[in-house]
């Protein structure tokens, strides 16, 4: 069953149940022999709330798992053809930059699947699904060497990194003020260098989503992916850090991403992820 029919099914469900509150109110509102009306209305009326309630959740829950398992899934098909990958011809004139346990990435699951389908196994991993601006300062999800959850910041105050790759934006689509994101996008740096201070901190770019993504999304649309571009630039200019634009290089000439670049839209695939590599090498 496909997702829109998922969802077509459970709004059906809600409908349904409005209902037969409705209907049980109006058979109610004209007896005359039963004695706790109110009660009984109460009743039903709780069990419709519970029911709509567990709709709703298992709504919300459809659409995590959906973004979940995307990399997951996508894995299993490039593992498939993992023995004939495509080399690019070498060109070490341009490509300088190393990456060892000294670098580290920022970002959701974007750049999750970057770091798999580039091969870099060495770097300091701080990517996790669904991460935010916000989120990346808060949240507990990396092990430290006692089995414990840290942040982000609390783990770079005990590695030598003299160089965070960031790219975030993608999941704050949806927030309402743009300058709540990039205030936030902001903090993030100013922390992280109050933690590093002298590490080199590049920020690039969010990646378009592909055409069909773009206009059937109210949220994961690429004039709003630009809008955002556009003042993580100005903030890159503004504190004196490296922006690297990844549009020219993943983008197509109407700025959206391939459609053969991606199974969802949005998440890159193994071609287009070493596509990302090699422009990271030469900047």
């Amino acid at each position: 069953m496909s997702k829109h029919s998922k969802k077509r099914k459970n709004f059906n469900k809600i409908i349904a149940i409005i209902l037969i509150v409705i209907v049980a109110s109006v058979i109610l509102a004209i007896s005359t022999e039963i004695t706790s009306k109110e009660t009984i209305l109460q009743n039903i009326q709780n069990v419709a709330s519970q029911e709509i309630q567990n709709v709703s959740e298992n709504i919300i829950l459809e659409e995590n798992n959906e973004l979940e398992n995307t990399i997951s899934n996508e894995t299993a098909q490039n593992n498939v053809v993992s023995n004939e990958v495509e080399e690019e011809p070498k060109d070490n004139t341009s490509e300088n930059r190393e990456f060892g346990n000294n670098v580290a990435f920022i970002g959701d699951s974007r750049t999750q699947a970057f770091l798999m389908y580039a091969g870099l196994k060495d770097v300091q991993d701080y990517t996790n699904i669904g991460l935010m601006v916000d989120t990346a300062l808060t949240k507990k999800f990396i092990t430290n060497d006692n089995g414990e959850k840290i942040t982000i910041l609390e783990d770079l105050a005990t590695k030598n990194i003299d160089t965070i790759y960031i790219m975030l934006g993608i999941n704050e689509l949806g927030w309402i003020y743009n300058d709540i994101f990039i205030k936030d996008y902001e903090n993030l740096i100013d922390k992280i260098l109050e933690v590093r201070p002298n590490c080199e901190i590049i920020v690039q770019s969010i990646i378009p989503v592909t055409k069909t993504k773009s206009e059937g999304d109210s949220i994961y649309n690429n004039d709003k992916i630009t809008e955002y571009n556009n003042l993580i630039k100005d903030m890159a200019k503004r504190k004196g850090i490296k922006y690297i634009d990844l549009c020219p290089v993943l983008a197509d000439k109407s700025g959206n991403l391939p459609e053969e670049a991606s199974t969802d839209g949005i998440h890159l695939n193994k071609k287009y992820c070493q596509k990302w590599f090699k422009c990271l090498k030469s900047n």
